[in-house]
């Protein structure tokens, strides 16, 4: 069977987090038409929680106003039968944090190239933070999750600003708490990790974090626990990129230095003003980065990962047609390649999400456990974390109801033949000998004393007829004696009610 979700044909799950599922998914047409989606589903559970179908409509909402080459695109949100679905745009390439981890260990990373994408970063977050209402109202967003895991980078170079699952909007139906922390706690501005009101500038701050790191190939917040790090942050102990990176390009320590000022006062009022400080570094190269240049390396990098999902993508579209079943399900469904998958995705975001295996590894971490492991790829446009492998469990379904289906028709075999066969003859079942009976050899035709009927002597016809005597019922009963019917049922007499069930006991004198 083809699962599908609406007019979506899913092709395969790309990763599962704490509030949503991500497949991959074609929507088919005429004349062979087919585009790749991804298909993102909140969960089943979930959906009955107001709590979180209102976040997950906000982040849809939000996404519907958000049009920019550096911001993934949402083309479509479905609400219907307890389901809530988004589709966005498939998007071929790694996210930055694989892109990090692989390049950076090959020694195929630059600083240049990187600053680029920091740029074009910044160029997207720019266009979510000045987004406009239908009705010109600023809607004054702030994703509140910038990290390497939700920065998406194409097999063409496009880099793209993914996940706005904790982002926040003036249009919000949902209001943080006072306390309450959502993103990374190691991307984290110090008014975000209090857990107090931030603005566009706290973007700024994880985007000035993710320079500092890749000048330094290594994580700013190494070997600090998270109340460490808020720590640092409140009392102004951001580690200085001067004291890591000592070659670095004096104006790029600038840089991180105003980024990462404690005091949002003291950062750059806006991305774009960011933005434009590194544009002035990129002028000082003697030849700025190309997109396609990068994504070229990119791409080269990981083609066996490439072709693992383009064949399942081929294998997928040419298995039939569609089955219009209207339901979501990751049964029958392949697994891609999840090699280095990780993101984050609303609900696991509530909180800190940032473990410590992630803070404490060195950069570049592409080691096991680092934490710095990014997402398939496939378009991550809502990054999840991975859910633990469960490659039997996904089967156990299908067992069970093939099991049960097989049970049941063999349930229902029996009972047919059953019936079919023929019901058991009243008469061979003998009645139990009465304590009162007595053997003999000659009947008589007394009537007895307690007023059972009386039997009449058998005529000349009927006494042609074989009557087993009590030592021959008796013999039959022990398994010997003659062969013959071991029970003859005796005529019925004239006086023997017609109704009556139950044979007559037989009294006979000697």
């Amino acid at each position: 069977m083809t699962a599908t979700a609406g007019k979506y044909r899913l092709l395969g799950e790309l990763g599962r987090g704490g509030m949503a599922t991500v497949f991959l998914a074609a929507v088919e047409g005429p004349s062979r038409f087919t585009k790749l989606v991804v298909v993102k589903q909140l969960h089943q559970e979930l959906s009955a929680e107001l709590e979180f179908r209102e976040m997950f409509m906000d982040e849809a909402r939000l996404a519907a106003r958000l049009s920019h080459p550096n911001i993934v695109q949402t083309f479509e949100v479905i609400e219907g039968d307890g389901k809530f679905l988004l589709v966005m745009e498939y998007l071929e390439g790694q996210p930055l944090s694989n892109v990090r981890s692989r390049l950076a260990r090959k020694k195929l990373l630059g600083v240049p190239e990187q600053v680029r994408v920091m740029a074009d970063v910044l160029e997207g977050l720019h266009a979510a933070h000045e987004a406009k209402d239908w009705d010109g109202t600023p809607l004054s967003v702030v994703h509140r999750d910038v990290s390497p895991h939700n920065v998406f980078v194409t097999y063409e170079g496009l880099v793209k600003v993914v996940d706005f699952g904790v982002a926040k909007a003036s249009t919000s139906s949902q209001r943080t708490q006072t306390g309450v922390i959502k993103g990374k706690i190691s991307y984290m501005a110090p008014e975000q990790a209090l857990g107090k009101k931030c603005d566009r500038r706290a973007d700024v701050f994880a985007v000035g974090i993710m320079l500092w790191e890749a000048i330094a190939e290594r994580r700013i917040w190494k070997d600090i626990p998270d109340p460490g790090i808020m720590h640092y942050l409140i009392s102004d102990q951001v580690p200085k990129l001067a004291e890591h990176a000592p070659d670095a390009h004096p104006m790029l320590i600038e840089i991180c230095n105003r980024a990462l000022a404690v005091n949002p006062e003291e950062r750059f009022a806006s991305a774009a003003e960011m933005r434009a400080a590194l544009d002035r570094y990129m002028a000082t190269l003697p030849s700025r980065p190309e997109a396609r240049t990068f994504g070229a390396t990119i791409s080269e990098n990981f083609t066996e990962e490439r072709a693992k999902i383009r064949a399942v993508i081929e294998r997928q579209l040419t298995q039939g047609p569609l089955l219009a079943t209207g339901e979501i399900a990751s049964m029958g469904l392949p697994q891609l390649p999840k090699t280095e998958l990780s993101g984050a995705s609303g609900a696991q975001n509530l909180t800190a999400a940032a473990t410590p295996a992630a803070r404490n590894a060195s950069f570049p971490p592409d080691a096991p456990g680092t934490g710095m492991t990014g997402m398939t790829g496939l378009s991550m446009s809502s990054a999840v974390h991975p859910a633990p492998e469960q490659k039997s469990a996904r089967n156990t379904p299908l067992v069970v109801s093939i099991s049960a289906a097989a049970l049941g028709l063999l349930t229902l075999a029996a009972v047919l033949v059953w019936r079919t066969m023929p019901a058991p003859s009243a008469a061979s079942t003998e009645p139990p000998p009465s304590a009162k009976t007595t053997a003999v050899d000659t009947p008589s035709t007394t009537a007895p004393a307690t007023g059972e009927p009386a039997l009449s002597a058998p005529s000349a016809s009927q006494s042609a007829q074989p009557t087993p005597s009590a030592s021959n019922a008796n013999a039959n009963v022990n398994g010997k004696g003659p062969k013959g019917p071991a029970h003859v049922k005796p005529p019925p007499s004239a006086t023997t009610p017609a109704t009556t069930t139950k044979p007559p006991d037989i009294i006979l004198n000697r």
